[in-house]
């Protein structure tokens, strides 16, 4: 199984520590080393991304979920590892509050970007050139200096413009060289669990074939 990051998966972890008898043949993939640490702190497997070829199910929290499915995330600075872990599980489930439902994706949230260290400058002024408001991510706590990810990388942070879909935008920041990766998760969401004060709805996309979570 594949974990993502925030504060809706440690809430999971600590439901799946309620079952770990059920669970103790189930490893896990991690996308950062933070998830990785609560999990083997709690006696559950923990395998290295690396090694692992393929995963049956993964399942994550979202910054904002538009009405196709399609998110931003990294929120917490993993959404390169976020990204390749939904890129490479069989099914993909995303639990969030309603406050997280958006018309159109950038409402709330700016759009997580990581970018290689030695290619900040040129990402930068490629993306100005762009006409797109960026932002640095700063540390809040601790040291201080920029945010950096789990690989590595630098994040950013981008407010959509007016014009933009998802699709596009997600092309063009990708087409520069140095951009790792972007917080824009198209086409990347099976089920998304969302939680009302008196309710829980699942949203679902269709698939072509009939693989369902409910297998494992």
């Amino acid at each position: 199984m594949g974990i993502g990051t925030g504060s809706t998966v440690e809430l999971f972890v600590e439901v799946l520590s309620k079952r770990r008898e059920n669970l103790r043949e189930t490893a896990y993939v991690c996308s950062s080393l933070h998830t990785c640490h609560i999990l083997s702190e709690k006696g559950f497997t923990v395998l290295h991304l690396g090694s692992t070829t393929s995963i049956d199910v993964y399942v994550d929290g979202a910054d904002e979920v538009d009405s196709e499915l399609n998110m931003i995330k990294g929120g917490g600075a993993a959404a390169t590892l976020e990204k390749i872990l939904a890129y490479g599980s069989k099914y993909r489930i995303y639990v969030i509050d309603y406050t997280k439902l958006v018309k159109k994706l950038g409402e709330k949230h700016a759009i997580p970007v990581e970018v290689l260290p030695e290619a900040l400058g040129i990402v930068l002024t490629r993306l100005r050139m762009l006409g797109l408001n960026i932002s640095i991510r700063t540390l809040t706590s601790g040291k201080y200096g920029f945010v950096m990810s789990d690989t590595r990388g630098v994040i950013i942070d981008v407010k959509p413009p007016n014009w933009w879909s998802p699709r596009d935008l997600e092309k063009v920041i990708r087409s520069i060289p140095g951009v790792v990766e972007t917080g824009l998760f198209i086409d990347l969401a099976d089920e998304v669990f969302v939680g009302y004060p008196d309710r829980v709805e699942v949203l679902r996309k269709p698939r072509k074939n009939n693989f369902r979570a409910e297998e494992f």
